[in-house]
């Protein structure tokens, strides 16, 4: 920057990006980033530091993509959408940045200002009255970190260092900035303004006679437990579990909606079935629940009576959640993967031994290693509709350990849980939220992070079709980020008619084994879509067709190109 001297805000804003270290720019364009936009080519001309801009044609799929990026990463990127219409089509994927905790920078444009004559960015269209709302910032207040408008040039520094800080720091979530195409065209303030000083928090500690105090009763457990849902989500956590496992034999309820593996699936001290969680949760005299939002459902298991439950979490009281009244005694205000860390550290310093009584996962019988799980579960099916557990079979006889596997896969997501294969810290990634299309554009963004990897998504027809996979498949595309997508494919939402028959066992829907509103008559050809958006597609209905079409899919990857393999599992 000793040689360029930015023009406009606009051109001041992309370098200020830059600097705070945001490399992509998903970029959505509309009347209100025309500024940006002649920013990015006289930076570019410049040579001056600025964002990578990545065109997305679907504000949903590009914040997706960069939540991501985000799980790999750790670095939050920047989306630019247009005013408020932009900012609604982000739907339900700031739902998802919220719950998983994802930091992310969102700059929508705002109706410009000036109405006279001559005015630089003024309005000049019928939608600049339009697009005039009474609260643009409360299509998202309920969800992002930190709003603000960028109202001069003279804030812009301040705003955009305060907002990659925000995003990133304490509980990490989105950030939201607005800033109209007017105050773009300003003449940026004299001084640039700093771009350090902007410290992030480190990850809390939990504190020395608490981090005692739980080690303690870690060891003189008869069944101690540890369930958790995101600790794994970065290999700190990943490790801290296992060591746990291995210093005191802790077993451990990796949750199915995780998103991301917290223990190898192979680690004899891994409850994999639902059953061995439920058993666990009731029979345990010690449970730690770590970075969970769920540990258990109360309809159906709670501990037991005299059983001590320690909180680990860096919001232990869900504020966000406003009727999160699960029991516990001791809630610690720590970074999950650094408190575990401090546990197992405190277990060596005093020398513990797990006693041999203290069972092993595998002490019931019933929990295996994934692939051995996996045959149970498809042996004797070599006739009729495939099941999703046998599609996870066959991606555990293609699938490489360092692959990354984004996940879903909704109903499936038990399935996917209890029989794929996963050894390796940070290698499957998902949001662990119910906003549904997030693995499409989420597996762009991992596969953006991650040059050289093989990445897989497996996903639900309807979460498919809820990720637009149209705009998907084409931000791969330009992104060259390649990705396979394996679809679970069950004709319907199975996800909306299984509460029909939960709660009318008896009615009518049940006896006939089918809801209203939950079967396409007219399912759309998947292969064909990827196909027309250049991407290698293909369907397949016979099980001898698995694993040949799964290959295919990842040579596609391999070679550059996207791939959508449509596998028809049993409709239930």
């Amino acid at each position: 920057m000793d040689h360029f001297q930015p023009a406009t805000t606009a051109e001041h804003l992309l370098w200020l990006l830059a600097e705070h270290g945001v490399e992509h720019l998903f970029l959505n364009p509309g009347t209100d980033s025309a500024p940006l936009q002649e920013a990015i080519a006289t930076l570019a001309k410049a040579g001056a530091p600025a964002p990578k801009v990545i065109i997305c044609s679907f504000e949903a799929v590009a914040l997706a993509a960069a939540h991501g990026y985000w799980q790999v990463t750790r670095r939050p990127q920047a989306v630019f959408v247009h005013v408020d219409v932009g900012t609604q089509n982000l739907g339900a994927m700031v739902h998802n940045m919220l719950r998983d905790r994802a930091g992310v920078v969102v700059i929508a444009g705002k109706t410009p200002y000036a109405e006279e004559p001559g005015a630089p960015g003024g309005r000049s269209h019928t939608i600049h009255w339009q697009q005039d709302v009474p609260d643009q910032a409360g299509v998202v207040r309920g969800y992002a970190k930190w709003v603000t408008e960028i109202t001069r040039p003279g804030m812009l520094a301040r705003a955009i260092g305060r907002a990659v800080q925000v995003a990133t720091g304490g509980v990490p979530g989105p950030s939201y900035l607005m800033v109209s195409r007017d105050v773009l065209m300003d003449p940026p303030a004299p001084e640039l303004g700093r771009t350090t000083g902007y410290a992030v928090p480190r990850p809390p500690a939990a504190d020395p006679e608490t981090v005692r105090w739980i080690a303690e009763r870690v060891a003189g457990a008869e069944r101690p437990l540890l369930i958790t849902a995101k600790v794994g989500r970065r290999a700190e956590g990943f490790h801290a579990v296992t060591r746990l496992a291995d210093l005191a034999r802790v077993r451990v309820v990796d949750l199915a909606e995780s998103g991301c593996v917290s223990i190898s699936t192979s680690h004899p001290m891994n409850l994999l079935t639902a059953a061995e969680a439920q058993q666990a949760v009731e029979e345990s005299d010690l449970i730690i629940v770590v970075d969970a939002d769920v540990p258990w459902i109360p309809r159906f298991t709670h501990p037991r009576e005299d059983a001590t439950v320690v909180h680990i979490d860096v919001d232990p009281l869900k504020t966000d959640m406003p009727m999160w009244t699960f029991p516990v005694d001791v809630a610690v205000t720590a970074d999950g993967a650094t408190a575990l860390g401090q546990i197992a550290d405190r277990l060596e310093e005093i020398g513990h031994t797990a006693p041999a009584t203290r069972p092993a996962a595998t002490a019931t019988g019933t929990s295996t290693s994934a692939s051995t799980t996996a045959s149970a579960a498809t042996s004797g099916a070599a006739e009729g509709p495939m099941t999703g557990a046998e599609v996870v079979t066959a991606l555990n006889e293609v699938l490489r350990a360092d692959d990354l596997v984004v996940e879903e896969s909704v109903t499936n997501a038990r399935a996917l849980h209890e029989n794929l294969g996963r050894t390796e810290a940070a290698t499957m990634y998902g949001t662990g939220s119910p906003g549904l299309g997030w693995g499409l554009g989420g597996a762009v963004g991992v596969s953006l992070a991650s040059p050289g990897r093989r990445v897989v998504t497996v996903v639900g027809d309807g979460s498919f079709m809820f990720g637009v996979p149209t705009a998907a498949l084409c931000l791969a595309a330009e992104a060259g980020a390649p990705i396979m997508a394996v679809v679970l494919n069950n004709d319907g939402y199975r996800a909306s008619r299984l509460p029909v028959f939960e709660l009318f066992p008896e009615g009518l829907s049940a006896n006939r084994g089918d809801a209203e509103g939950t079967r396409f008559s007219a399912p759309p050809d998947f292969a064909a879509v990827a196909r027309a958006c250049h991407a290698h597609g293909e369907t397949v209905t016979d099980r001898a067709d698995l694993l040949p079409a799964l290959r295919r899919g990842l040579e596609a990857v391999e070679a550059g190109r996207s791939a959508v393999v449509d596998v028809h599992i049993i409709r239930d």
